[in-house]
C-alpha cells in the first residue's frame, strides 16, 4: 500500500520504490569508520567490519528526479518515512536479495547496499534497526521506504507515513539474516546532528474570529483517510482540519492548518511546518 504526500491533487497513491530494480552498481572503497563503534551494542553482531562488499551504484533518474548513490558514513536525516509490501513482496530488491514484507528490510535511494540503518519514529518513540537493500522511495520528499514489518513495528503501517530519523550505522554481512523483529523506546535527545526539533506554532486564541482571515492549505487528497492522516500529523503544531470538496468533478479533501489576521504571520508558521514535512504550503483565504 502506498500513500501520496502534499500534492496538489493526488488521486492515486505512487509507488515507493521503482519497479524496474537497479541492477548496475560500483564497487566504492572504504572511507574510515562505519560507525560500529556507535551502534546500540546489540545491533554491533549484524554489522560488517569490511565495507568491500557493498555496492554503491552510478547516478540514476526516476520520474525526472536524479538521484547519486554515494557512501556517507555520518548519515543521519529526519524526514517522511513511508512503508511498501504485498506488491513487491517475493520480487528481487535492488541488490539481488528477494523482499519480504516480513522482514526488517527498507529502500533508501542512494545509501549503500546492504546496510544496517536505524530508524526512529519521532512521533512515538519506536526505533527499529533494519537492513537496507534495495533502492527507493521514488514520491515526494519521502526519505526511506520500510518493510511492512517495520512500519508495523514503528507503528505507522495503518496511516502510511510518519516522520523519522535515519541513521546510518554500518555496512552489513553479506548473508546475514535481517534485523529480529523487535523496537524499543529511543531515549529523549540521542539526535546528534544540529538539526533543531520543530518549534510549535504560536497561534493568538485572543484574536477575534472576525479578523482571521488567511490559513495555509497543506495539502489535497481524493482518499479522505490520507488527508485525515496528515492533519493528525501536524495536529501537535496547531490547529489542523480536513475540508470536502469538489475539484473536475470529483470529490477533494483539502488539509488545512491555522488561522491567522494577515500573510504575514501566516508565512512564519508556514515556515515552522518544514520540521513536520510540509515544504509546499500555499496561503489562502478563509472561507
Amino acid at each position: 500500500m502506498r500513500f501520496a504526500f502534499l500534492a496538489v491533487l493526488v488521486f492515486a497513491a505512487g509507488c515507493a520504490s521503482s519497479p524496474e530494480r537497479l541492477r548496475s552498481f560500483e564497487t566504492g572503497s572504504v572511507t574510515g569508520s562505519a560507525r560500529a563503534a556507535s551502534a546500540p551494542v546489540d545491533t554491533r553482531g549484524l554489522i560488517a567490519r569490511s565495507s568491500d562488499h557493498q555496492k554503491v551504484g552510478r547516478p540514476y533518474t526516476i520520474s525526472g528526479q536524479r538521484f547519486v548513490p554515494r557512501r556517507e558514513d555520518s548519515y543521519d536525516e529526519i524526514g517522511i518515512g513511508s512503508w511498501y509490501g504485498p506488491n513487491f513482496h517475493g520480487r528481487p530488491t535492488a541488490n539481488g536479495e528477494i523482499f519480504d514484507q516480513n522482514q526488517m528490510t527498507a529502500a533508501h535511494t542512494t545509501l549503500p547496499i546492504p546496510s544496517i540503518v536505524e530508524v526512529t519514529n519521532l512521533e512515538n518513540g519506536r526505533q527499529v534497526i533494519v537492513r537496507l537493500n534495495d533502492r527507493g522511495p521514488f514520491v515526494d520528499d519521502r526519505i526511506i521506504d520500510l518493510s511492512r514489518a517495520a512500519a508495523e513495528a514503528l507503528d505507522y503501517r495503518s496511516r502510511g507515513l510518519a516522520r523519522v530519523r535515519v541513521r546510518y550505522l554500518g555496512p552489513a554481512h553479506p548473508n546475514a539474516e535481517p534485523p529480529a523483529h523487535s523496537f524499543h523506546v529511543a531515549q529523549v535527545g540521542t539526535r546528534r546532528t544540529a538539526e533543531p526539533e520543530p518549534e510549535p506554532v504560536v497561534q493568538e486564541p485572543a484574536v477575534p474570529a472576525h479578523s482571521q482571515t488567511v490559513t495555509l492549505q497543506v495539502g489535497a487528497f481524493a482518499d479522505q483517510q490520507n488527508a485525515q492522516a496528515l492533519a493528525s500529523r501536524i495536529s501537535s503544531a496547531g490547529d489542523a482540519w480536513v475540508q470536502r470538496g469538489q475539484a473536475n468533478g470529483n470529490a477533494v479533501y483539502r488539509v488545512f492548518f491555522g488561522r491567522w489576521p494577515d500573510r504575514n504571520a501566516a508565512h512564519a508558521a508556514r515556515d515552522n511546518l518544514t520540521g513536520y514535512g510540509v515544504y509546499d504550503a500555499r496561503i489562502v483565504a478563509l472561507n
